[in-house]
């Protein structure tokens, strides 16, 4: 009886201690007192995925102003709206790095990758995934895109013309997942010729049956995702089938003529990867992070998962939600094709074609800003400092959250209603807009090194089909639009009739 008691008192100081350390308002900034191992996950609606991030951050922003406490589980955020304190936390790489959040979050999946890395380690990993995104090296993929969509392009023909498409997210995923697979490693995943069939390509599945419950498991406690994952058969059964894949993909690129795979290194991914390989990981090791030269196989293992998880997911994502406005808003979708066919005269799409069409400019920054792929990113306080104009005091090892999906839609900031889908704003008014009030990708040293691609590969695809395609609204049950909080923010619901020119 008495062991029975102390064990409860035990018990109870536990969690007392985790309540005050973990989940408990801290200094005097607002926000909204957690709960206990949840934080503010359930009070908000993200935990069972009720409500986009987005959604959240906007509606906490009108309650508390513009800087508040935020809890994601255990992990406490200081949420940053205005615009002035946002740009200093961007340009002031020395005090504030990766986030603790992104760092945790993706360590369970991809520990050795880019992503996760900071310091040394970084400019490391850096050098050699960074000068592949450059603009030359991208645009030589332009005849591969356009064949890619095509392929997609031949399936909805094969549709009778009434038909109702409410697969897009998952048809965009196939598309740009075959896309990044032959830009990144010479390798068809078939996602888009395999859709249809009894039998799936074995990477494919594996792929996304290791992103499905990473998305599961993405807002949980670090315990819980390790645990989790650690004991699901699915996901290491998945995880086993990548692995000997990747595996084979740099043993293949070991067994090249080391002359040829010399040149081959300046556009392809996978050579470059390769090409860092360490001759001796033990020597390396033994190092400073500063004195390092090259990758690991573990390192290289990583930065492949995490290049082809992030090559398709934010632009597949990016894609759907293209498709959604457009059938959404059939004016604009008239305004672009008109431009597109002035320009290309029906003609299969060039560089030059694709580098004239500045309305689909717009149009792309608009999906971007009105319906945006990520909810914002994250930085930590690697040193005390106070913010110029707030004034708020921050602590090293603050995390602090910049709310980037918030700010695009922050009437402060813009001349035309942000409520508005417009645009033309990109080409009057709001032209010159706050940079720092429009950054899908992130801002500062830590931006998304790929968004050259994204945005190159998304105005190809859209050109392509708008070339061909019209996309009509499916009715209001089943094209209403909506959110679903994954690793990005998808549309709920889409349902589209594609109807050929």
């Amino acid at each position: 009886m008495l062991l029975l008691l102390l064990l409860s008192s035990l018990l109870l100081l536990i969690l007392i201690y985790i309540k005050i350390k973990y989940f408990t308002l801290r200094n005097d900034l607002p926000g909204l007192s957690p709960h206990l191992f949840f934080g503010n996950l359930i009070q908000v609606g993200l935990l069972f995925g009720t409500k986009a991030a987005s959604e959240v951050y906007i509606s906490l922003k009108e309650k508390f102003g513009d800087i508040y406490q935020y809890w994601i589980g255990f992990v406490r955020l200081i949420v940053v709206h205005d615009i002035d304190d946002v740009q200093y936390i961007f340009t002031h790489r020395s005090i504030y790095d990766q986030g603790q959040v992104f760092i945790e979050k993706f360590s369970v999946l991809i520990p050795e990758s880019i992503i996760c890395n900071i310091g040394a380690k970084f400019k490391r990993h850096g050098a050699i995934t960074m000068p592949l995104f450059r603009r030359n090296k991208i645009t030589a993929n332009l005849n591969l895109i356009v064949d890619a969509t095509d392929k997609i392009l031949d399936r909805w023909r094969a549709k009778p013309s009434e038909f109702i498409h409410k697969d897009i997210v998952e048809q965009s995923q196939n598309l740009l997942l075959e896309i990044f697979g032959l830009i990144a490693f010479d390798y068809n995943l078939e996602t888009i010729d395999e859709q249809h069939s009894d039998k799936a390509n074995e990477l494919t599945q594996a792929l996304q049956d290791v992103m499905s419950i990473f998305r599961v498991i993405i807002y949980s406690p670090r315990l819980v995702s390790t645990t989790y994952m650690k004991w699901n058969s699915k996901y290491r059964r998945a995880r086993q089938i990548v692995e000997r894949y990747l595996s084979n993909m740099m043993e293949q690129e070991l067994n090249e003529n080391p002359q040829w795979r010399e040149e081959r290194k300046k556009t392809s991914l996978i050579a470059s990867l390769v090409h860092s390989l360490q001759m001796d990981e033990k020597i390396e090791a033994q190092k400073q992070e500063e004195d390092k030269k090259g990758l690991s196989r573990s390192e290289v293992f990583d930065e492949m998962l995490l290049f082809l998880i992030a090559g398709y997911e934010t632009t597949s994502t990016a894609l759907s939600w293209c498709i959604y406005q457009l059938s959404k808003y059939p004016k604009i979708q008239e305004k672009l094709k008109i431009e597109i066919m002035s320009k290309t005269n029906g003609q299969y799409i060039t560089l030059e074609h694709i580098d004239s069409l500045s309305y689909l400019d717009c149009f792309i920054n608009e999906v971007f800003r009105y319906s945006p792929t990520i909810d914002g990113t994250s930085r930590a306080v690697m040193v005390d400092d106070r913010l110029p104009k707030t004034g708020v005091q921050l602590y090293k090892g603050d995390q602090i959250l910049l709310p980037t999906s918030a700010l695009s839609r922050d009437k402060r900031y813009w001349k035309i209603d942000p409520d508005l889908f417009y645009p033309e704003r990109f080409l009057n008014e709001d032209k010159d807009h706050n940079p720092y009030a429009f950054s899908p990708f992130g801002g500062g040293h830590r931006q998304c090194l790929g968004q050259d691609l994204a945005r190159f590969e998304l105005k190809v695809i859209v050109a392509r089909m708008l070339q061909q395609v019209t996309f009509v609204d499916g009715g209001q049950e089943v094209n209403s639009g909506g959110y679903v909080q994954k690793l990005t923010i998808l549309p709920r619901h889409i349902g589209i009739v594609i109807q050929f020119n």
